[in-house]
């Protein structure tokens, strides 16, 4: 089995694969709670959480897991991008484990773990990898859509500036929700109807028509119209509602904008088109954008594959079978080092 190690933000999660990638067990301690006063991650809060509570989920993972130490032969430990105090945690956690147990360890990018992250199953093995698909994470930090070719991944677009979940988050702390965003302005989409005449939010274009994502343009113009007619958890509730339906529209509307953009310009150059559309990040448990994504890939005849919504935020199963991907990045433990940000 693979042990894998999470602590790039702010969930500590554990988990271990078999090598097929079957998930025997997958732990998570959230900080929501902790970051929710302060409506974001606070990185000292987040460390010391890490410090908190990684070692206890290893015991209780091998414990779970039915695992004795001896079953592991080798730990997938997430490297980077992050909080570089989170990262340092979970890698130097992982390099105490590598030294004991004399086993070796994989050092992961936080990316490849969501781009893999689709084809974990609640039960079961993992699914086979299409020799070619695209990834599009989406998440508090990444909004980036990648081609994947036999594990290989080149970024195909990025966001210029604030990603989807990043920008839920800034929307619906203005008008007076919870952290984290995303959910609350799901929840209360629920009860609304999609007003574009009230709230207007063009989907934003590049004069180089570049597919690149744009999300500042939306949060500000959010935040102005929020101002413009009262919107917040102290004002009306219907207008609180239709707000947060029109609002979500218009992220989800850009992302199937530049993926159509994209897939249009692989039609365009000839190849064998991707077998699937992976999509991974803590946003792809939005309801309303798993059913537009699903109804796009119906309409261009394409699968999408969606993560099962426990492997949507950040989890430790799926590094560890990113690093099941990569048996030849297994390495001796003073090789590996945390790194905030990786090109």
């Amino acid at each position: 089995m693979i042990l894998g190690i999470e602590t790039s933000c702010d969930e500590t999660s554990v988990a271990l694969l078999e090598s097929d990638g079957r998930v025997r067990v997958n732990l998570i301690a959230s900080q929501i709670a902790r970051h929710q006063p302060f409506g974001g991650v606070v990185p000292e809060i987040a460390s010391r959480e890490h410090l908190q509570h990684l070692f206890p989920l290893v015991s209780r993972a091998l414990s779970d897991g039915a695992a004795q130490w001896s079953d592991v032969d080798s730990i997938a430990v997430t490297a980077g991008p992050g909080l570089i105090g989170a990262l340092l945690v979970g890698v130097a956690g992982a390099q105490g484990l590598s030294y004991g147990l004399g086993i070796p360890i994989v050092p992961v990018n936080h990316l490849e773990g969501h781009i893999f992250s689709p084809f974990l199953q609640n039960e079961g093995p993992a699914a086979k990898l299409p020799a070619r698909f695209l990834s599009l994470i989406i998440s508090g930090g990444h909004s980036s859509i990648y081609d994947v070719r036999r594990g290989s991944a080149t970024m195909l677009n990025r966001t210029r500036d604030d990603a989807i979940g990043e920008t839920f988050d800034k929307v619906a702390k203005f008008i007076g929700l919870s952290y984290p965003g995303g959910p609350e302005i799901e929840k209360q989409s629920r009860r609304g109807r999609i007003d574009r005449a009230r709230f207007p939010f063009p989907v934003p274009q590049f004069n180089d028509r570049s597919p690149d994502f744009s999300y500042s343009g939306i949060k500000a113009g959010a935040i102005r119209l929020a101002r413009q007619h009262g919107i917040g958890v102290d004002g009306d509730p219907q207008s609180l509602a239709d707000f947060a339906a029109t609002f979500q529209e218009a992220l989800i509307a850009q992302l199937i904008d530049r993926l159509s953009v994209i897939w249009s310009q692989l039609l365009t150059a000839g190849e064998a088109m991707p077998e699937e559309v992976a999509v991974a990040g803590g946003v792809a448990a939005n309801s309303a954008l798993r059913e537009r994504i699903t109804e796009w890939g119906a309409a261009h005849d394409v699968r999408v594959r969606l993560p099962e919504k426990r492997y949507c935020t950040d989890n430790a199963a799926m590094i560890a079978f990113a690093g099941l991907q990569k048996p030849e990045s297994r390495t001796d433990p003073k090789r590996v080092s945390a790194r905030s940000r990786i090109a």
